[in-house]
C-alpha cells in the first residue's frame, strides 16, 4: 500500500473495542448488545455475487445463539449499526486527513457510510483496501472483513467440527502427537488452579521454558523463563525458584513447553523471540487441503511472541519473503533490530512446512473447512505451534490483496 495508508492498520490491531462506546452504567449493564451495534446488520441486502459474499450473508444469519438470544441480538445490531457505522466513518475520516490521504473529503465519508449501510463493511477496512479507487471498490465482494468471522464458525459446525480441537492447546498438542505431527510438546498443563498434567510432580530442567495461554491466539499470554543456576528469570529480570514459578502457573489456565529456536536465517531477522509462519489451508469438495495463503511474523522491538510482529508476505512457489510493513502498514525492508534484509529472504524447509500443515489439516482436522497454522521453522525442521479455526484475514488482505482471488474462493463455495 502507499504512503498515505501508513498508520490505518494500527487502528485495525485494536479491533473494534477500542471504538465501542463507553455508557458508563448503560455499558456495563447492556455492554454486550452495545457491542453487537459495531458488527453490521443481521441481514444482507440484494444478490450475493460471490463466494465470499455468500460466506459474509452466512455469518449475518449466524450471530447469536438461541432463537431468543438472535431475535434480541438482531434487533441491536439493526437499530445500532447506523450509528456505530458513522460514528466510525467520521472518526476513520479524521484518521485519513491526519495521515495525509489524498481522499478523505466529504464524498469519502458518504461513501465508506453508504457501503456500510449496503454491505456492513467496516469503515476501517474501507480505508485499508482503499475502496475510494474505484479499480480496488469493484473487487469489495472479493475481500473478507472482520465481521464475517461467524460465517467460519458456521461452516465448521456444519461439517462437524469441535472448536475445542484447536482452542484447547493441550488437546491440540494431544492430536498432533496421536497422528506423529511435529509439534512442541507439553511439559505441564494448569488449569482451575490445578496442575493438570503429568499427575505426579515435574521437574523443570528445560534451559528454557515457554508458558502459553490455553486459549489465546497468535503467542498472545506468552512468556519466556530462562534457568539461571536453581532459578529461572523472564524478560525483564525478574527471578524466581522453580518451586515458586510453579506455584505461580497453578493460578493461570496455561501450559508449559520447552521454547523453541528459530533457525539461524530466520534468527538473523527476529529480536530474538520465537518468529511465526502463518499458513493458512482449506479442505476443498473433494476433501483435500490445499493452500490459501501465508505470511510470517518477525518479532522486533521488545515483543516477545508474534503479535504486533512485522508482516512478511511469502511468496508461496519460492518460499521467499517478498513484501514485508510494519502493523501500522508502513512499509519495511530491514529488519529495525538486526539491521538484516527482509525482502528476498528465502525461507528454510519452505516446502516441508507447506507438506506439514496439508497433511495435519487433512488427517486430523478434516471437519474443519479453513485453518491459520503457526509454524515455528527451527535448526531441524517445521514444528507446528497452533492452530486457529478463526485465523483473521486482514492482514493478509493488507499485504496480498483479497482472499477471494485465492482458492480460499473454491473453497468457501463448496460449503456455503
Amino acid at each position: 500500500m502507499s504512503d498515505n495508508d501508513r498508520g490505518m492498520a494500527g487502528a485495525a490491531t485494536k479491533n473494534s473495542a477500542a471504538g465501542r462506546p463507553r455508557l458508563g452504567f448503560f455499558h456495563r449493564r447492556f455492554g454486550r448488545w452495545i457491542a453487537l451495534s459495531q458488527y453490521g446488520f443481521p441481514f444482507s441486502i440484494g444478490p450475493y455475487p460471490t463466494p465470499v459474499s455468500r460466506l459474509r450473508a452466512l455469518a449475518r444469519r449466524s450471530r447469536g445463539a438461541g432463537r431468543r438470544l438472535r431475535f434480541f441480538a438482531n434487533i441491536a445490531m439493526t437499530l445500532g449499526w447506523p450509528l456505530g457505522a458513522f460514528s466510525a466513518a467520521l472518526r476513520t475520516q479524521s484518521q485519513m486527513r491526519a495521515r495525509g490521504h489524498a481522499s478523505h473529503g466529504a464524498d469519502v465519508l458518504f461513501d465508506m457510510y453508504w457501503l456500510a449501510l449496503r454491505y456492513s463493511i467496516p469503515p476501517l477496512e474501507y480505508a485499508l483496501y482503499r475502496f475510494y479507487d474505484p479499480a480496488r471498490r469493484a473487487a469489495m465482494h472479493q475481500y473478507v472483513y472482520w465481521n464475517d468471522g461467524p460465517g467460519f464458525a458456521a461452516l465448521n459446525r456444519r461439517c462437524g467440527a469441535d472448536n475445542r480441537d484447536v482452542q484447547d492447546k493441550d488437546r491440540f498438542a494431544e492430536i498432533c502427537a496421536a497422528h506423529g505431527f511435529a509439534h512442541v510438546p507439553t511439559l505441564a498443563l494448569f488449569a482451575g488452579g490445578q496442575q493438570v498434567f503429568p499427575a505426579g510432580s515435574f521437574v523443570q530442567e528445560a534451559p528454557v521454558l515457554w508458558v502459553k495461554a490455553l486459549r489465546l491466539s497468535g503467542g498472545a499470554g506468552g512468556a519466556k523463563w530462562t534457568r539461571d543456576g536453581d532459578d529461572y528469570c523472564d524478560k525483564d529480570g525478574r527471578r524466581v525458584t522453580s518451586a515458586k514459578l510453579a506455584e505461580e502457573l497453578r493460578k493461570q489456565d496455561c501450559l508449559l513447553q520447552p521454547f523453541v529456536e528459530n533457525h539461524p536465517e530466520i534468527a538473523r531477522v527476529s529480536n530474538g523471540a520465537l518468529a511465526a509462519v502463518r499458513i493458512v489451508t482449506g479442505m476443498n469438495e473433494e476433501g483435500k487441503a490445499e493452500f490459501v495463503t501465508a505470511q510470517i511474523g518477525l518479532p522486533h522491538g521488545p515483543w516477545t511472541t508474534s503479535v504486533a510482529s512485522i508482516m512478511g508476505s511469502i511468496d508461496a512457489a519460492t518460499g521467499c519473503i517478498c513484501r514485508a510493513a510494519m502493523p501500522d502498514n508502513s512499509s519495511v525492508t530491514h529488519h529495525p533490530d538486526t539491521g538484516v534484509e527482509i525482502l528476498g529472504l528465502s525461507l528454510p524447509f519452505w516446502q516441508e512446512s507447506l507438506a506439514l500443515v496439508l497433511r495435519a489439516h487433512e488427517k486430523a482436522f478434516p471437519r474443519f473447512v479453513t485453518l491459520g497454522w503457526d509454524v515455528a521453522l527451527t535448526p531441524e525442521g517445521p514444528v507446528l505451534l497452533e492452530t486457529n479455526s478463526g485465523w483473521g484475514a486482514m492482514y493478509h488482505q493488507m499485504l496480498d490483496g483479497p482472499l477471494g482471488d485465492t482458492a480460499f474462493s473454491c473453497i468457501v463455495g463448496s460449503h456455503v
